[in-house]
């Protein structure tokens, strides 16, 4: 197996489309389609809401998104670079509302992930994509389109011979 490793820096809300680009680029080379990229963008950049939100708006630091194939699948870390500047609000209802937008960016991301790890500081996301099965589903697919071609050829040419 081949061994793909990429790694892009981005800084805040602003710059999520490289993010996207990075993941489209990514999925395009491994010919990854429609509706698993979906999930793997989704999940990719709630993730990094996740992060950009705990570790606030302004950085100069930014975030490191690193992509690695493995033989399981696609792995994505997303990991802050700087110190956490996430601090209590003294506003108990805007806590409890921060809290629950988080519960919702997370439960996203547990849902499109096959498995997803949180650094207990909330620095760092790690998302674990299975793609390697994907193949098996692939040859499925091309083995039944070819029992029917071949299905469909062979009564044509019985067919033909009455």
């Amino acid at each position: 197996m081949k061994k793909d490793y990429r790694e892009i820096s981005i800084k805040g809300k602003n710059e999520l489309y490289k993010l996207e680009r990075f993941i489209e680029e990514i999925c395009d080379f491994h010919n990854i389609n429609n509706e698993y990229f979906g999930n793997i963008l989704l999940a990719s950049t709630e993730a990094a809401n996740i992060l950009i939100s705990v570790s606030g708006e302004e950085t100069t630091e930014g975030m490191a998104v690193t992509f690695e194939k493995t033989m399981t699948g696609f792995t994505f870390k997303l990991k802050f670079l700087g110190q956490n500047i996430f601090v209590e609000q003294e506003n108990y209802l805007e806590q409890k509302i921060k809290r629950n937008k988080l519960a919702k960016e997370i439960y996203i991301v547990k849902a499109l992930a096959d498995e997803v790890t949180i650094s207990v500081n909330g620095e760092s996301i790690t998302l674990i994509f299975y793609v390697s099965s994907m193949n098996y589903e692939k040859s499925l697919q091309r083995i039944s389109k070819l029992k029917e071609y071949w299905v469909k050829k062979t009564s044509t040419v019985n067919k033909s011979d009455e």
